[in-house]
């Protein structure tokens, strides 16, 4: 056979399954793939360079240079479309002259419309007269905004001048707010537009004037005036207030509040943040130059300051001071904090770069505030805490490591009293300074499987004073004392779960009984100070706690077993846990014997049985409760209930109860509560709580929504703290009026009314009202709520 009749058959024979794979993909509609190796794009042309499409009912060219389109006439270019009745175009030097019903788009961001303009294609300037410029809804601004003008001069495809103009953010058909100028500058390049010669009108009415104002284009931040919040008050008189907004850079920011009381005079805020690679921080500032009712200058800052050093070394800083302790009371607005009772003067240093280690060095003080008591001084306190879990979980090793140097604040209150040869004021307080080092370490073994766990953790608490200041007292006995005792405790607990239904619903239903045991040895404590240590409340928090005080000036002796059940009721679905139940009871088989100065040794040998519950229902009922019941005359010693209701934002209601029995506590058996609420003493020590707080944001209308809140106490039938307000909103402003009345004591409230107007687009920042509306749970600012 012939060589190329050979290879004629090879060739016949490897191309058989092509010819059968073709002749199989007859019917299969053929596909194109994109190519892996070409790789092609057009890059778009410069505006200049892009064609004009025009196109109408009716065109008519003249020699190639002139058109015309009439009827439904459109002319487009790149992201700029044009619409009118008629359209008149000069190719030579690329001009539209737009007439009747004008219509353009610019970039599906800005529409203009008017009855005439002129537009060059290639630079973007031109006219147009009485037109009404609208910017597209945007996620800052979602209703958009508009300007009306006698005439608009456009200068760039991103500038415009307008004459004779106005500014809102209202809907077409409503003019409630309006800024109206002589002449208005609009720039999208910086999204900011500046009105010459502005007065801002209000319902017709003209409400503010200044030579100059600057406001947000797309609701970004802009520097500008805020929202202005008018008001009255017992203490200050009448209250205007009006925040001056400067957008330094993309992070520095400055709030300027020129703030004037009629009883008082003109004080001046500032409000700086700055955010850096390597640091951040917060510097407010207030200033009264001259109190008219005290004749003095007062003033408030507050610095907070967070610095990155090193990957892993941090120094933050928080500090506040005021010139006097009723600075809040006398000066505070809606903007300020209410009832505080100590300013603090905290700076931290903090070394994270061993493993296992974090360590810390600070200074701890307060400023004490009116009818507070003034606290220790620790300078310095350091921390040298240790933890490490072994890799395959079968020990974790801690160490609580803590040196302090506690200077006391002295004999500041009436009834000084002597225990054990430490001289104490009526507050508890050691009058002495004293420095006291802690070392903890311990080790826990661990053993858990998935329905069990057990927690053997033994160590040593070493605790050392350097009581110097103390051996000076008459009968006190050494400068040093040493407190070695060990802990040893035991923790276990079961999980058993089954399938279960209520109220018609399924869950997944748990029951986990667990039992902690706890021994601590006794050592006489009464000759030690007491700088950071109180009776720990007891509750469901605190139930398994080593400790019954906190800090580690006291450490209980014991010899006890604490027992608690807890169920749980899962959603199967959505594994949210609607509904928890726990209850719990310490057992003591040795008397606690070591005390605070004059505290009463507990005499049972159980303890108060506590119970807690919360439960999730549909996502709209929040509830949560704990009581407290004595076990020995079954009456409640305490008891705290919390429900929330919040079936949509805006929409709430929030209840809560509060009633502590028998927490009136002092050494000087003289102080009634009364007394402290009447502010007839310098002492003030625990006293009974009975107190109701009930607040709500509900809508009644779409427009209308009422705010409340009340604080009550039953002990002495007074009002702790009132809110009550109005918020209206009616989509581009919105308005609120707020009265408030706290008291600052049993014979003394102090009262404020307050309103303030938002114009959409023009208040930047945080509600000047926020501050105190945030004492109502869950508050949202309707403008917020209402945004489609």
């Amino acid at each position: 056979m012939p060589p190329f009749l050979i290879r004629g058959l090879f060739a016949l024979i490897f191309m058989l399954p092509l010819i059968t794979m073709a002749d199989d993909a007859i019917d299969t509609p053929l596909t194109l793939q994109p190519s892996k190796k070409y790789r092609l794009s057009v890059p778009p042309l410069p505006d200049n360079e892009q064609v004009v499409f025009i196109r109408g009912d009716h065109v008519v060219s003249q020699n190639g240079f002139v058109a015309q389109a009439d009827g439904h006439a459109e002319a487009r270019r790149g992201g700029l479309s044009l619409f009118a009745d008629h359209i008149y175009f000069k190719q030579k030097t690329n001009t539209i002259e737009a007439t009747d019903n004008v219509h353009m788009v610019k970039d599906n961001v800005i529409t203009v419309d008017g009855p005439h303009g002129v537009l060059n294609m290639d630079t973007h300037q031109g006219y147009f007269d009485n037109p009404t410029l609208f910017y597209a809804p945007t996620p800052e601004r979602p209703l958009g905004s508009r300007v009306n003008a006698a005439l608009m001069n456009f200068l760039n495809d991103h500038q415009e001048h307008a004459l004779d103009s106005s500014y809102t953010t209202c809907p077409v058909g409503r003019n409630d707010w309006s800024i109206n100028t002589t002449s208005m500058d609009l720039n999208q390049e910086t999204n900011k537009g500046t009105a010459h010669n502005a007065t801002i009108d209000f319902m017709g009415a003209p409400i503010l004037y200044a030579p100059q104002i600057t406001f947000p284009l797309n609701g970004s931040r802009q520097s500008g005036f805020l929202s202005p919040t008018i008001g009255a008050s017992t203490s200050t008189g009448q209250d205007y207030a009006v925040p001056y907004y400067f957008n330094i850079a993309p992070n520095l920011d400055d709030t300027l509040t020129p703030r004037t009381m009629s009883a008082r005079g003109i004080q001046l805020g500032n409000d700086f943040r700055y955010l850096e690679p390597t640091f951040s921080g917060e510097l407010l500032t207030e200033i009264l130059p001259h109190d008219a009712q005290t004749n003095t200058s007062r003033w408030f800052y507050s610095w907070k300051n967070n610095l990155s050093i090193a990957p892993g070394v941090g120094l933050s800083a928080d500090i506040e001071q005021v010139s006097d302790p009723n600075y809040f009371n006398d000066l505070s607005s809606l903007l300020a904090p209410m009832a505080l009772a100590y300013l603090p003067r905290n700076i931290n240093l903090t070394y994270n770069r061993i493993p296992d280690w974090n360590i810390n060095v600070q200074s701890i003080s307060y400023q004490t505030l009116f009818g507070a008591t003034p606290q220790y001084r620790m300078e310095p306190q350091i921390n040298a805490n240790y933890s490490h879990l072994d890799t395959n979980g079968t020990y974790q090793i801690d160490a609580t490591n803590q040196y302090t140097s506690f200077i006391s604040p002295g004999y500041y209150i009436n009834g000084n009293s002597i225990y054990n040869g430490i001289v104490y004021n009526a507050a508890q307080q050691s009058v002495t300074s004293a420095d006291r080092f802690v070392s903890y370490p311990s080790i826990t073994i661990p053993f858990h499987n998935s329905f069990s766990f057990l927690k053997i953790k033994t160590g040593v608490n070493l605790t050392q004073y350097n009581l110097t200041e103390f051996a000076n007292q008459a009968g006190y006995p050494s400068s040093t004392l040493t407190r070695v005792l060990p802990i040893t405790s035991v923790d276990s607990g079961l999980t058993f779960e089954r399938d279960d239904s209520l109220f018609g619903h399924s869950y997944t239903q748990t029951l986990e009984p667990r039992l902690y045991y706890l021994y601590i040895p006794y050592k006489n404590q009464s000759q030690y100070p007491v700088f950071d240590s109180s009776l720990a409340n007891f509750d469901s928090t605190t139930i398994f706690s080593e400790n019954q005080f906190n800090g580690y000036d006291r450490i209980n002796n014991a010899n006890q077993l604490t027992a608690a059940v807890t169920s749980r009721f899962i959603n199967p679905t959505s594994q949210i846990e609607e509904l928890r139940l726990m209850l719990g009871q310490r057992f003591y088989f040795v008397q606690n014997q070591v005390l605070l100065p004059g505290e009463a040794p507990y005499p049972y040998s159980v303890s108060d049985y506590i119970a807690e519950a919360s439960a999730n229902i549909y996502n709209h009922w929040k509830l949560s409760g704990t009581l407290d019941l004595n076990a020995q005359t079954h009456q409640t010693e305490q008891i705290y209930i919390y429900g929330n209701y919040s079936p949509a934002p805006g929409k709430l209601v929030n209840v809560g109860y509060q009633n502590n029995i028998n927490q009136f506590f002092t050494i000087n058996p003289t102080i009634t509560p009364a007394q402290v609420y009447n502010n007839t003493t310098q002492t003030f020590a625990f006293f009974p709580i009975r107190q109701w707080d009930v607040s709500t944001e509900w809508p009644v209308t779409s427009h209308v929504s009422v705010l409340g809140r009340v604080s009550y106490s039953t002990i002495i039938n007074q009002v702790m703290q009132g809110l009550m307000g109005i918020e209206y909103n009616q989509d581009c402003w919105a308005l609120r009026l707020v009265s408030t009345r706290f008291a600052v004591s049993s014979i003394q409230t102090n009262s404020a009314f307050f309103i303030q107007l938002e114009l959409g687009g023009l208040g930047l920042g945080q509600n000047p009202l926020q501050s105190l509306l945030l004492n109502i749970p869950g508050y949202v600012k309707t403008t917020d709520i209402n945004t489609p």
